[in-house]
């Protein structure tokens, strides 16, 4: 078979077009992407800003096997990234996120000139990939491509506003490989009955700690019209998939202090919290609005629980508000190295299509990044 193209990269998006960018410029090149433009994931990230990387970035940040997460980690950390995109202006912003400083279309056009000696076929949908004797055919919707490897970077289920498909998922199976079931992640979670007082509370928030599965996660918490939302909810969705998650609504002031300091306040007055909120919580778990002081033991025991709220969500608001997808191809069928595939020779997975996601703060767009670059070093 006479290939045209060395390396066929199903999707423009930040894994896609940053091994694009790093590949030696003598391969040919071709990206297959279903949308219009390059970078579309990228443009809407961050509130159009693009939260490109973290200052501090390690395995334990990311849901998968940290055996595989490190070293391609290691490989490109921030700081590779920030010398990649040097002339990208940022600003950092709480806990080491760093975002663009104007606009997300900065970072793409930084993407779009390192991968300007490569092939773009756009507003093509790969619908399969076959196996032949010396590479590759890629079929679309509309043409097919002949090559020598095929790189797949097609990203999860989330946003299918903007192209999100589960090709990536179906070549895998299609060549052999095992598939963590893929679920919505960093996303809203829906509420049972018993949590509907939160419905009613929708545009109220603070910071919490919630504790999923051992993982603890701190920060901004929003009341829904759904349920919960905001980064800690995100955060937490991570790690969740059914059962329980503990919320501790005052981390940082302790409740029975105030009791003990002032026993004649009520507790919207003596809670430092938003009065709605108290009221409809003591409301939630049966108590009355009086003086704390006249509570009974078992009285304090329900109120204490803003320390320890526990409650099993009903699901989550689903893949199209999810900015990303956990599960995925399963990581101990790809060589750590390279990123290609054990299975089939000449495929390789980067990205959001393996079973690794990032909390919230750059972490998945690092993860992207530095998976491109594993691969791009392996095909060196």
């Amino acid at each position: 078979m006479n290939s045209p193209f060395d390396i066929v990269i199903l999707g423009a998006g930040a894994s896609g077009l940053m091994a694009g960018a790093l590949l030696p410029k003598h391969y040919r090149i071709a990206f297959v992407e279903p949308n219009a433009k390059i970078g579309m994931k990228i443009l809407v990230s961050g509130g159009g800003k693009c939260n490109l990387t973290n200052r501090r970035v390690e395995p334990q940040d990311y849901l998968g096997d940290p055996e595989f997460i490190a070293p391609v980690l290691k490989g490109f950390m921030p700081k590779e990234t920030l010398a990649f995109f040097k002339d990208v202006a940022l600003e950092e912003r709480d806990r080491g996120k760093l975002f663009g400083k104007h606009s997300a279309k900065d970072v793409v056009r930084v993407l779009e000139k390192e991968t300007s000696h490569c092939a773009f076929f756009l507003g093509r949908r790969c619908t399969d990939v076959e196996k032949q004797a010396d590479g590759f055919v890629v079929k679309t919707d509309k043409i097919r491509l002949t090559c020598k490897r095929v790189i797949v970077a097609s990203g999860g289920l989330s946003w299918p506003v903007i192209g999100a498909s589960d090709i990536g998922h179906r070549i895998a199976q299609h060549f052999g490989h095992t598939l963590t079931p893929p679920f919505p992640a960093l996303v809203g979670l829906t509420v049972q009955k018993e949590q509907f007082w939160m419905k009613d509370l929708s545009g109220i928030s603070f910071p919490v700690r919630v504790t999923c599965k051992e993982r603890v996660c701190e920060g901004e918490l929003l009341f829904s019209h759904k349920g919960v939302s905001g980064p800690v909810i995100m955060d937490a969705s991570l790690f969740w998939s059914k059962g329980s998650i503990l919320v501790d609504f005052l981390p940082d002031v302790s409740v029975p202090s105030l009791v003990v300091a002032s026993p004649k306040k009520q507790p919207s007055s003596l809670i430092p919290l938003p009065k709605r909120f108290v009221k409809s919580f003591l409301e939630a778990l049966g108590l009355e609005e009086k003086p704390v002081g006249r509570y009974t033991k078992e009285e304090l025991t329900r109120l204490y629980t803003l320390h320890g709220y526990s409650f099993s969500p009903a699901g989550t608001v689903g893949y199209a508000k999810a900015e990303a997808t956990k599960g995925g191809v399963c990581t101990f069928e790809i060589n750590p190295k390279t990123l290609e595939s054990k299975q089939c020779e000449g495929l390789y997975f980067l990205g959001e299509v393996l079973d690794v996601t990032g909390k919230l703060g750059g972490y998945n767009l690092q993860w992207a990044f530095a998976s491109a670059a594993q691969c791009a070093r392996g095909l060196t």
